[in-house]
């Protein structure tokens, strides 16, 4: 993620109106909704679902930032970003945070579904609402290194990174001294017992969530200081973008009483989507409109390792990932030997996909990189890699 000078800003009619923004923003959230709705499915738990859900958001920003021209002027419409967002969803995708969606109707469980105890609610929204700060703070922080408004050199870089160590490092001190404020009735040592199974689970999850907090809030602490307040603008969207979704859509859990037979769970992870979406296409309209009249540089070294490699990697997971999931939703154990083959097949598609995206970029022209209309992707790449997102998601 590569770091420039401000210049001059000047104001570019890019052909886009507000409604085209507008149609970005729904269209952002409306896929969002889609890429989350797969996101904890067989086979794209954990990371693995971060990282399609990543992908799917880069490759429509890219995508958007190339409609109407002027990508190279945008301030975030370069390759860098493409891997900010993957790299961000994904790293969110460390954390846990199903034995919280109890808590939100007002559930404790010693162990799953031994030993309920009436808990406040408050709790489980909560815990939710911090784990969506971390999971879009933390993107939206390696999405605002892309294009500072101040420009920042090899030892604002360190400073920048040990505020993020330090917030990291010290959320935990703080969670790991103080648990009984995040965990109900800690003080009973509940969390002590081994047979409490699901307090356990709780408590290592919170003691997981608080340095991705802490990480975030080091990193937004770092642009503050330096006050460059579109960092900062960028990263309070997309930290409350998600937190927010994540703690409402909570709500959902509520329904598990009802008579409906409806996947309440989906539904919140639905809305997740959503709100996370929604607040790309806000930061989108924001802050990419193209402003100024310099073409970034793009080197072919960003181009293959911080978009190609990224990229190629992201996909080959996506596919794995969904042949996983096939074989756990129809529940075929006679495909489980075909695991390893498809492994490697997947592995062999993205190297050579990734050799001959490297084999191009090298050949290319610096000059015709820096043209202003020369896409950071070819459209109809975008467009195929969308395609394997979609068809994942139906395949499980």
């Amino acid at each position: 993620m590569s770091e420039t000078a401000p210049t001059r800003k000047i104001i570019i009619k890019d052909g886009l109106d507000n409604q085209d923004y507008l149609c970005i923003t729904l269209i952002m959230g409306l896929m969002g909704a889609f890429f989350w709705a797969i996101r904890g499915t067989g086979g794209f738990g954990g990371t693995d679902g971060g990282a399609l859900a990543g992908l799917g958001w880069a490759m429509l920003w890219v995508g958007f930032s190339q409609y109407g021209g002027y990508a190279k002027q945008r301030p975030y419409g370069h390759g860098a970003m493409a891997a900010a967002i993957i790299c961000g969803i994904t790293f969110g995708g460390m954390t846990g945070y199903g034995v919280y969606t109890a808590w939100v109707r007002g559930e404790f469980y010693l162990d799953y579904p031994q030993g309920m105890r009436p808990v406040g609610v408050w709790t489980g929204y909560l815990a939710l609402f911090l784990c969506g700060i971390h999971w879009g703070g933390v993107t939206g922080a390696f999405m605002a290194w892309c294009a500072p408004a101040k420009a920042i050199g090899p030892l604002g870089w360190v400073l920048r990174i040990l505020s993020g160590i330090a917030g990291a490092w010290l959320t935990l001190i703080f969670v790991r001294a103080n648990p009984q404020l995040f965990l109900p009735f800690y003080s009973e040592g509940l969390y002590e017992i081994e047979e409490n199974k699901t307090c356990i689970r709780a408590l290592g999850s919170i003691q997981n969530i608080a340095p991705h907090v802490g990480l975030y809030l080091g990193f937004l602490a770092f642009e503050i200081a330096r006050r460059d307040w579109r960092a900062v603008k960028v990263m309070a969207i997309m930290a409350l973008g998600f937190a927010i979704p994540f703690a409402i859509g909570g709500a959902w859990h509520n329904g598990h009483s009802m008579s409906l037979q409806i996947d309440w769970w989906k539904n919140w992870e639905m809305t997740i989507g959503l709100g996370g979406g929604l607040s790309f296409g806000l930061v989108f309209f924001l802050f990419n409109q193209p402003t100024n009249p310099v073409v970034r540089p793009t080197t072919k070294i960003e181009r293959i390792l911080g978009l190609g490699f990224l990229m190629c990697a992201t996909t080959w997971i996506v596919i794995r990932s969904a042949h996983e999931g096939f074989i756990k939703t129809h529940e075929l154990t006679q495909l489980y030997d075909t695991r390893a083959g498809v492994a490697v097949f997947c592995i062999l598609g993205a190297l050579f996909m990734f050799v001959l995206w490297t084999v191009l970029s090298m050949r290319e022209n610096q000059k015709l990189l820096q043209h202003p209309e020369y896409p950071v992707l070819p459209p109809k790449l975008v467009i195929t890699i969308l395609a394997i997102i979609v068809l994942a998601g139906y395949i499980t």
